[in-house]
């Protein structure tokens, strides 16, 4: 995780808690420079998602949605500073549409990863197969070779063997009743 992100979240953070006192206070000169604070934290953190995503670390959806979620930050705290609210209103929403686009993209992060994971799962599944079994993947051959010449000759027997075993494994499955 690049460095980055982690001084501009606690600047945001740092931001937020500024910006309510300054709102608790009643002082908007406090409030509008916790949300500048905020803003600038947030703009540093998205600064580190983005060397992140070149890196490969990151979803490219991530860091977009971030920088719209960021947008409509901004946006939003102008609206707040005018009094303008159809400006809030637009803030608002694409600060939500950026979290949903981050929030997809850290999705698609995660199946990736379990993806990757569950491929050198089988990758060293197989690994070991062949290593313990050396002589099945010849077997396997072997079998796929004499059914496969099996279907070519007689198909309709290969279709009566098939509803065979496919029955004699539902009675295996759920007994018999």
């Amino acid at each position: 995780m690049d460095e980055n992100r982690i001084t501009g979240a606690a600047k945001e953070l740092g931001g937020k808690v500024e910006g309510k006192a300054g709102e608790l206070a009643g002082d908007r000169s406090t409030q509008a420079e916790g949300k500048l604070d905020e803003a600038k934290g947030a703009a540093e953190n998205l600064y580190g998602k983005a060397k992140d995503a070149v890196r490969g670390g990151i979803d490219g959806d991530r860091v977009s949605g971030a920088a719209r979620e960021l947008g409509g930050k901004v946006q939003g705290a102008v609206g707040n500073l005018t009094g303008d609210r159809e400006t809030q209103a637009r803030g608002r929403a694409n600060e939500v549409g950026g979290s949903v686009e981050n929030l997809y993209g850290q999705a698609k992060d995660a199946v990736r990863d379990v993806a990757d994971q569950a491929g050198d799962l089988a990758r060293g599944a197989l690994r070991q197969g062949r290593e313990s079994y050396p002589d099945a993947e010849r077997a396997y051959r072997q079998g796929t070779d004499t059914v496969s010449r099996y279907a070519k000759e007689s198909p309709l027997g290969l279709v009566v063997m098939a509803g065979a075993i496919g029955y004699l494994l539902a009675l295996v499955i759920h007994g018999r009743r």
